[in-house]
């Protein structure tokens, strides 16, 4: 994996030495570097088939668990596209009954426990055949999820997602603790305000890079805006991305339809934490997520489309025919405000 910056003249340097110049990164700060002599012919040659876990999938995509983007029939339409869907937290019981109807229909799902009970829920998932859970917090640094993920995977075998986290130093002690992959990206999500009451976060970019050079396995989470963002975050070392706020408003999407409008919000929004019995302001927490309202629109496939369209595309510039060879071969440029206006289709500026 290299993770270098083309300077010019064939001159690169490490990712860390550019950081060390421009600072820390996300997606909107660089390009990926076209390659040279390249041997892919066509978009349809470069394969992005991934492990995730027990699984084999076509597609690198992983859906957020937000109860406003999957819920049964998102899970299902992820598998149906080779990509792969989570269930969100929520009543338990439900949550226990939609796992054994997936698992007698052989689909695969995350299924995301909290840290309270985190061991038990685990246990009741696994015993209705999930395979793969997630530990799913905003912190990942705490130390009981690192003991919790401990348990569940020494006790019960279970693969084992953990978020959130940023950096190297973290995803360290996610590998001591036995977690299997973890979930990068603190503050980026379309929905999350962290940054703003908080003030912590990392840019995505950098996050990603940080976390993959401990060698775990990495979903990048949040600020995907773009296809591009998802070529470059599996350029930078990401094995999976996940997606929320771009599938927000399709067909899949829970929810129903109000004035051709769905609800989307973040799991620490105000109005989730209310539904969920959580109080909301007391002094020791705020929301740190919004509610908003999004158009609805067409299947979510047409997204997921477009996302692997872009993604074969990067790879195909790159010259890379498969994801390991992509993140081996792609050089980063990193690029200025101007050249970020320029990307886009500037044309609609004059009008």
């Amino acid at each position: 994996m290299s993770r270098e910056f083309y300077i010019h003249y064939g001159c690169t340097q490490p990712w860390t030495k550019a950081t060390e110049m421009y600072g820390a990164m996300t997606y909107d700060d660089v390009l990926l570097k076209q390659g040279s002599s390249t041997e892919i012919d066509s978009r349809s040659e470069p394969e992005t088939t991934v492990k995730f876990g027990p699984y084999c999938l076509d597609t690198p995509i992983v859906t957020a668990p937000m109860d406003t983007v999957s819920g049964e029939t998102m899970i299902r339409k992820m598998h149906e596209l080779g990509a792969i869907g989570s269930l969100p937290r929520g009543d338990l019981q439900t949550r226990l009954d939609l796992c054994e109807n997936l698992s007698t229909d052989g689909i695969p799902c995350l299924y995301a426990v909290g840290t309270k009970n985190g061991y038990e829920e685990a246990r009741s998932i696994k015993e209705r055949g999930g395979k793969i859970v997630l530990i799913d917090s905003a912190h990942g640094g705490m130390k009981t999820i690192e003991l919790l993920a401990e348990e569940i995977k020494s006790r019960l075998d279970l693969f084992v997602v953990a978020g959130n986290i940023t950096t190297y130093e973290q995803a360290e002690q996610y590998k001591k603790h036995g977690v299997d992959i973890a979930r990068v990206g603190v503050g980026a999500g379309s929905a999350c305000i962290t940054r703003l009451k908080a003030g912590v976060g990392m840019p995505q970019l950098s996050a990603i890079f940080e976390t993959t050079e401990a060698g775990i396995y990495v979903i990048a989470d949040a600020g995907i805006r773009y296809p591009a963002d998802v070529a470059k975050a599996i350029a930078a070392g990401a094995n999976m991305v996940m997606i929320g706020g771009m599938f927000a408003g399709t067909e899949e999407t829970p929810g129903e339809v109000r004035d051709g409008k769905k609800t989307f919000r973040g799991q620490a929004s105000k109005s989730y934490m209310i539904d969920n019995g959580v109080e909301v302001i007391n002094g020791h927490r705020t929301d740190e997520g919004i509610e908003t309202l999004v158009t609805a629109r067409g299947s979510v496939q047409h997204e997921v489309y477009d996302i692997l369209g872009g993604l074969r595309s990067a790879m195909s510039y790159v010259g890379a025919p498969d994801i390991a060879r992509f993140q081996r071969d792609a050089q980063f440029i990193h690029i200025s405000p101007n050249t970020q206006a320029e990307n886009r289709a500037h044309i609609v500026d004059r009008i």
